[in-house]
């Protein structure tokens, strides 16, 4: 099943340029998720009593044609592949005469968020979003982020009361936020990204100290948020 739904790009939600923002169109693809797991009965509302919530894995976004500010566009999302721990999910952005704006793929697991494990995915659950397991956005499948072998510049980061969602960890988005926070001044002035995509690894919780490398590449860069281990991966390019 394709759920739908209409979105008016806000001020907010625009750059200097009046073209809606990579968080903005993030935002955008994650609240339409949102509805529509609600709609089918296990969004944020029923929380309180599943004390289950869907968390994802990784974001790819590729932005076609950014919509601008006052436009109204239509948005899409549907579930592709299930497995057993894991759910991966397409999105859409087409302007009112059919184009397509921008397309995103994503995974998610179904997790246990008091226990922070994640819970088995029944085709009793799945059943109730009518997955579209032939129809996909992107031919190649969700890969793993490959870091380079090369120098990076280092800088420091704390989770901060404002990157932290109703579940307690940083919110995905905020990962967004702060790959730019740490991103070096001539890189973050010239920035026009119009593919990126996010892999979240190990949570980060209030208050938590982060070592950020930023790694440039020829047509963009890559941001990683270490502690312990490699928390998560950044990855901003250039359309080709």
């Amino acid at each position: 099943m394709v759920f739908s739904e209409k979105y008016r790009i806000r001020l907010e939600d625009c750059g200097t340029d009046c073209l809606a923002t990579n968080k903005a169109v993030l935002t955008i693809i994650e609240d339409i998720a949102g509805l529509h797991s609600a709609s089918v009965g296990l969004g944020l509302g029923e929380f309180s009593k599943s004390k289950c919530a869907w968390v994802v894995l990784n974001w790819n976004v590729k932005i076609i044609n950014r919509p601008h500010y006052n436009q109204v566009v239509n948005v899409y999302t549907w579930s592709t592949n299930v497995d057993k721990l894991f759910v991966d999910r397409d999105f859409e952005i087409r302007d009112n005469s059919g184009e397509i704006m921008v397309i995103a793929t994503s995974r998610w697991i179904y997790m246990d968020i008091f226990r922070r494990r994640p819970v088995r995915i029944t085709p009793d659950l799945m059943e109730k979003y009518q997955s579209e397991p032939q129809k996909h956005v992107f031919e190649d499948n969700i890969t793993k982020s490959v870091i380079p072998e090369t120098d990076y510049i280092e800088t420091h980061y704390m989770v901060l009361r404002r990157d932290v969602d109703h579940l307690g960890h940083m919110h995905n988005i905020s990962y967004l936020d702060a790959a730019y926070d740490v991103m070096p001044d001539d890189i973050y002035e010239n920035a026009d990204y119009n593919c990126f995509s996010i892999e979240y690894k190990k949570e980060l919780l209030k208050s938590d100290k982060v070592m950020a490398h930023f790694y440039k590449l020829d047509k963009g860069c890559i941001i990683t948020f270490n502690t312990d281990k490699i928390n998560a991966v950044i990855t901003l390019k250039k359309q080709i």
